[in-house]
């Protein structure tokens, strides 16, 4: 059976206790650079006293001691399968705001000035403690949600002039490489390992599921191989490429008419938070999974500033302008897919003009919700309307900060609305989270801050808007409606025994009713009727205060009693 050592320890006590049980390390190494896992087939009989003196208490019983599940699996070729797995998208995750975004820190020293000493890099590439990272093309090789390393002895015919050289680990120094193993002979290693439960997959996809440290090292990896790949002629002449540098360049073996250096390229990309008072634009691919929504994002081209090509992405997928001066940057993520730099912004929508709406007046017999000004209206009025590039993007919406709140603390949506974001390894969830924080900190906090705008239910029923107040003057409204009530009165009465069974002490008051026909399949909403007992609402302000809380709906309104 083979058992994967798992006791959290630096790189330097698993060299060490790696060569106490099997000598020289020959064997592949699971984990990364910060809890690297040793996988031993020996270590039962081979445990030295030198190896208990490294791991300390962690070694003094088997419980530390995980198996690794044998499975043999179905195979494509000499390297076997690859696996597709996709948990791009979440509902709703937490970031920790002081984690590395992922594929932005491998954990290690590139140590550049390295690169061109060959002395160095063929000594380094002939040690046992040497890590190599497989690649089969664009593959990595993991094996229970760890990185997989092999040593360079393990090569057959691999000089070191034929890996690329990444750097070094922060503490230990060790060196690390990565070669291209497709079109290499068979490798034992690799095949024991594969037969042990390890698996070729795509980091792109595979990487939420890795430690911070190997998603950003694996991606690393695999954007220096791509390159390679894709650079196996010069662009000039058109002669066959070799690695320089450590890998890190390609010279054209034509050196009398060209020897063009070739050095690898990044493609800035630009992806942006535009905002229009609460709401911020989400778009989303029709290929993207059902209720997937991300921040608009587009390639940066010839001659522009980041700024520039923030107002012209947005223009041309959304048909949305954007105020020019109001972008500035927020973060950048690496995305070497094949070689991508995401660099985030934040900007304003260039607003809808519009009167401010006057809450002391209504429609018709509808009752004023007593406000001179009523923001929700405003906001609303003001949103530019989304035109979309069907070649772009399938949709494009203006959602509101209380919902995406939601979503990113993983709340539960009302009427089992589908709608997700990118997950936390992701720049767009992260400039989202400073966003809905930073606008969110500017709240004033009250008794009544945290109570939920809209409560409604599905199909047709009556409802009715509220108003609730403290005793500071601070207040809110709130749109409730069910099913299960015959009366508005009833809907008001269930209204205050809640909020007082929540211990809120509020002043709760009635601004009038009516009728909501709300079909959640087709996400729409329709506002109408009246109430005999406390006469008809706005249903303006209804509306506005709906749209916060459904997003993906369409909504209509009559003031026909």
């Amino acid at each position: 059976m083979v058992f994967a050592l798992c006791a959290i320890m630096n790189l330097a006590s698993i060299t060490a206790c790696g060569k106490a049980i099997l000598g020289p390390q020959k064997r592949p190494i699971v984990g990364n650079l910060r809890n690297l896992t040793s996988v031993s087939a020996l270590y039962s009989s081979r445990l030295s006293s030198r190896c208990s003196k490294v791991m300390g208490s962690l070694s003094d019983d088997l419980d530390h001691f995980v198996p690794l599940t044998r499975t043999k699996k179905p195979t494509t070729g000499r390297w076997g399968g690859v696996r597709s797995v996709n948990i791009m998208a979440t509902q709703a995750t937490a970031t920790n705001s002081k984690q590395s975004l992922f594929f932005a820190d491998a954990g290690i020293h590139r140590a550049t000035e390295l690169r061109a000493d060959s002395t160095w890099l063929a000594n380094a590439f002939s040690r046992a403690d040497t890590l190599v990272i497989p690649m089969l093309g664009a593959k990595n090789m993991v094996h229970s949600c760890k990185a997989v390393y092999i040593s360079p002895l393990s090569l057959p015919g691999i000089k070191y002039h034929d890996a690329v050289f990444l750097g070094v680990s922060e503490t230990e120094k060790i060196p690390i490489f990565t070669v291209n193993v497709e079109d290499l002979p068979s490798v034992d290693e690799i095949k024991r390992v594969l037969d042990d439960g390890a698996e070729w997959v795509d980091v792109r996809k595979y990487g939420p599921r890795l430690n911070e440290f190997e998603a950003g090292l694996l991606a690393y990896a695999r954007g220096m191989i791509e390159w390679h790949i894709r650079h196996r002629h010069c662009g000039r002449c058109g002669s066959k490429t070799v690695l320089s540098e450590a890998g890190h360049s390609m010279t054209c073996t034509n050196s009398e008419k060209c020897g063009k250096l070739s050095y690898p390229r990044m493609d800035p990309a630009v992806i942006m938070l535009i905002t229009c008072g609460n709401y911020l634009l989400l778009g989303r691919q029709e290929r993207w999974d059902l209720g997937r929504y991300s921040l608009l994002a587009g390639f940066v081209e010839i001659g522009e500033t980041f700024e520039m090509a923030v107002a012209r992405e947005v223009k041309e997928e959304a048909g949305v302008d954007v105020d020019i001066d109001s972008v500035r940057y927020e973060a950048s993520q690496p995305w070497p897919f094949p070689a991508s730099l995401m660099i985030g912004f934040i900007g304003a929508a260039v607003k809808n003009k519009s009167e401010p709406y006057n809450g002391l007046q209504a429609h018709g017999q509808a009752i004023p919700v007593g406000l001179e000004t009523v923001p929700e209206v405003n906001e609303v009025n003001s949103l530019p309307r989304p035109s979309v590039d069907t070649k772009e993007l399938e949709d494009a919406r203006w959602v509101h900060r209380s919902f995406l709140k939601s979503v990113l603390r993983g709340e539960a949506l009302p009427h089992n609305q589908i709608f997700n974001v990118p997950g936390n390894y992701a720049i767009a969830n992260r400039v989202m989270q400073r966003w809905v924080e930073a606008e969110s900190a500017r709240d004033v906090q009250w008794a009544g801050s945290e109570v939920p705008t809209v409560d409604i239910d599905e199909g047709i029923f009556k409802y009715i808007l509220v108003k609730i107040e403290d005793d500071e003057g601070h207040q809110r409204l709130l749109v409730r409606g069910s099913k299960s009530h015959a009366y508005h009165s009833d809907i008001l009465e269930d209204t205050k025994k809640r909020l007082s069974g929540e211990g809120l002490v509020l002043q709760v008051s009635q601004l009038g009713g009516g009728r909501i026909e709300h079909d959640s399949q087709n996400r729409t909403l329709r506002v109408y009727s009246s109430s005999q007992a406390y006469g008809q609402a706005d249903h303006t302000v209804t509306c506005a205060h709906l749209r916060q809380a459904h997003p993906l709906h369409e909504f209509s309104i009559s003031w026909d009693p």
